[in-house]
This record gives C-alpha cells, structure tokens and sequence, in this order.
C-alpha cells in the first residue's frame, strides 16, 4: 500500500527504444522530504527514467505517480510543481563564458525559483573539480534541509553514499537492490575488505583464493579480499606480496565494504568500470536522446513546455 507520505511512487515501468528494453519492469518509492539515489553506471536506465518521471518521454508500460499526478495526462500541471530547468538556447549567450561549475549551480538555482516540492538531479556534478563538486553537494544538503524531496541520479558511489538517505541501485535497466546506504553495504555480511593495489590475474586471484580459502577473492579496480577474520589473512597478503620482488611496494589495505563492493556483488561487474567503459562507447557511437551523456550543463535539454 502506497503511503500518504511517498512523493514518487513507480510501479514495474518498462520503457523500449529501438527494439531493446531500458528499462525493465522498474519499481519503487520516494518519500516525501528524502534525498533518493538512482546509482549505477551510464546505459543503466537512469535519465531515461528521470525522463519519464518528468513527464519527458511515454513509458512503454507501468504506472508513475508524482504528487499525486500521472505525468503522462497531468504533465503540464505536475511541471509547476517539480524543479526542472530548460535553458538550453541560452547556452549561447552569456551563461556561456561560466565555468561548468557555475554552469551546473545556477541549474541548480534556477530549478528552484518557483519554489517546487520535487527537484529533479541528473548527474549534477558530472565533470566538476573537487571544489564545484563539494559546492554543489552544500546545494543538495540545503535543499533537504527545507524539506524538499530530491531525486539524484549519479554513477559517482561517494556522492550517492553521502548524499542519499535511501539508494536503489541499477544495472542494465532494473533495480538490482534498494536501501539506505547502511543497508545495502550489510549485504557483504560483517566481514572486512583487504585490497591489494595490483593488477589482477586471473591466475593470481586463484592462487590467493588457495592462500586464503576461508575468504572471497575477487577483481575490482586490483585484488579484493573479503573476510570475516581480516588479521590472519592480512598476515598471509603481506608475506605474500611484500617478500615477493616482483610486487615492491605494493600498497595494502584493510577497510570496510563499500557501495562498489556490493554493485560487484549483485552484478559480477566494476562499476567504476562499467561507468568508465560506458563513457568511452558513448564518445564513440550515439546513444539514443533519453541516454545521451555528455557534459553539457542542462541535464534536461529535451524538455519543452
């Protein structure tokens, strides 16, 4: 049953383009005062259903609510009440000697001068400098803190990690998995990560699973090492690598599980590198309108009254 509460609510959307499903048969809840995550790598589905919510583009099936309204039929009246900006003929103009810094905090601004109830975030800080990102992250925080309901897309984990209240996590079009940051890094159990800096074999990743049979051993981003008595085990890594000339000066370290860890867990892949390997086809082939990733500033630059 759908609370009074729940600003967004999505029932098994489906959208098809080109003969391939997008997305495929999604479902969840926003509630109402939240900040909301859409995480995963780009070609998850993620703007195309932002797309949708926002009364961009027709779902192929499904149901939205937002506020109350379908935004199919009430698309008009639900945009004045959602925080949406299109400024892209004005890119020309003045705006266009910003920095992609300012560019992307005046979107943020603008999407909030009729003082809406749901602000829409697509990839708000793709391609700032630690310093534009860390701006734009004091928008978001300010934006919560008077009560608005936020939706944020992003393929970026610590953005969605510190941000988010809750995060549905997506791959290839569905929600792998949705919870609050907490919860979903407890799907890797009560065990620690040790992650050995080097580029991993598949060999050498047999060969530690051996060294180390009581722990899981997987690749992502160098060798990964979960286990639920980290001490002995790290003992055996050290011995291993840092006696062995070959990995000289090898860096080793002990840390908690992370949203990557999970997203690789439900998935079998890096989304670091899922996001990476995405960017580099879309520089090389278009992708279709909805999916379009690029790095100009108006997330929303199909949208028209």
């Amino acid at each position: 049953m759908n609370r009074v509460s729940d600003a967004i609510v999505v029932e098994g959307l489906r959208h098809c383009y080109g003969g391939l499903d997008v997305l495929k048969g999604v479902s969840f809840t926003v509630h109402a005062g939240e900040v909301f995550g859409i995480l995963g790598p780009n070609g998850a589905g993620k703007t195309t259903l932002s797309s949708i919510l926002t009364s961009q583009l027709r779902p192929t099936s499904g149901s939205v609510s937002l506020l109350g309204l379908d935004p199919v039929s009430k698309g008009g009246e639900l945009r004045r009440r959602i925080g949406l900006v299109g400024l892209e003929h004005k890119q020309d103009g003045l705006i266009g000697s910003y920095s992609e810094g300012m560019k992307r905090r005046l979107n943020v601004a603008l999407s909030l001068v009729h003082d809406p109830e749901v602000v829409f975030l697509d990839e708000p800080t793709s391609g700032l400098d630690p310093l534009g990102r860390r701006q734009v992250w004091k928008a978001i925080w300010e934006l919560k803190a008077s009560g608005k309901t936020l939706l944020l897309t992003t393929h970026y984990m610590e953005e969605a990690e510190f941000l988010c209240d809750r995060i549905a996590l997506m791959d290839r079009g569905v929600v792998a998995a949705l919870g609050t940051p907490s919860e979903l890094k407890a799907r890797m159990g009560t065990g620690k990560i040790i992650e050995v800096g080097i580029e991993a074999s598949a060999e050498l990743v047999d060969e530690v699973s051996r060294l180390i049979p009581e722990g899981r051993v997987y690749r992502s981003m160098g060798l990964n090492i979960v286990t639920g008595d980290p001490e002995p085990a790290l003992q055996r890594i050290m011995k291993r690598f840092i006696s062995d000339p070959g990995y000289g000066g090898t860096r080793i370290l002990l840390r908690e599980p992370s949203l990557e860890d999970v997203f690789l867990e439900l998935t079998g892949r890096s989304l670091k590198e899922e996001s990476r390997a995405s960017e580099g086809e879309n520089m090389k082939s278009p992708a279709p309108p909805e999916e379009k990733t690029g790095s100009s500033w108006n997330p929303f630059r199909h949208f028209h009254e």
